[in-house]
C-alpha cells in the first residue's frame, strides 16, 4: 500500500508540473509568458495547429490531476467516506454569550450547573475598590505674548 501511496504522490506532482508548464505555453491574446519560453516554440513543435493540441493536453493533465487528487484522498481517508470531519473534534465548551455592548463577559472559573438544575447559593467576597486621588491638577498660567518688532 505504501508503494501506491507514493507512485500516486509521484503522479500527482508530475502531472501538476506538466498542467502548469502546458498552460504557459498556450497562446493567449498578448503572447503572455509563451514569449519567455522562445515565442512561437509551441507552433515549432507542434504545427499550425498548435492551440488545438495544447488545449487536448491542458484537459487530459487537468482529468489525470482531478482523478488522482480524488483516489488519494479516497485512500488517506482509509477508505471510508462516512461521517464529517466535525465528528473526530472534541467537545467544545459553551460559546460566549456576549452582552448587547459588544464586550465578551469574564469566564466563570467553575463549570456552569446544568439547564434546569436549582441554583447554588455562594457566598459573596467583599470587592475593595481603589479609590483615585482627588488632588486637583495645577494648570500654568499663559505666557505674556510677545512684543511686537
Amino acid at each position: 500500500m505504501t508503494f501506491l501511496k507514493v507512485l500516486l504522490m509521484l503522479v500527482e506532482i508530475i502531472s501538476g508540473v506538466l498542467l502548469v508548464g502546458v498552460i504557459l505555453l498556450q497562446k493567449s491574446k498578448d503572447e503572455g509568458l509563451g514569449l519567455a519560453f522562445g515565442a512561437g516554440v509551441g507552433e515549432t513543435l507542434f504545427g499550425s495547429r498548435a492551440g488545438n493540441v495544447l488545449t487536448k493536453i491542458t484537459i487530459g493533465l487537468g482529468i489525470v490531476f482531478m482523478a488522482n487528487t480524488l483516489l488519494i484522498g479516497y485512500i488517506l481517508s482509509g477508505g471510508s467516506s462516512s461521517g464529517s470531519v466535525t465528528d473526530s473534534l472534541p467537545a467544545q465548551a459553551a460559546p460566549v454569550q456576549r452582552p448587547a455592548g459588544g464586550m465578551a463577559l469574564p469566564a466563570s472559573p467553575e463549570p456552569l450547573p446544568p439547564p434546569g438544575a436549582a441554583p447554588v447559593a455562594q457566598p459573596a467576597a467583599p470587592v475593595e475598590v481603589p479609590q483615585a486621588p482627588v488632588a486637583p491638577i495645577p494648570i500654568p498660567a499663559p505666557s505674556p505674548a510677545p512684543a511686537a518688532p
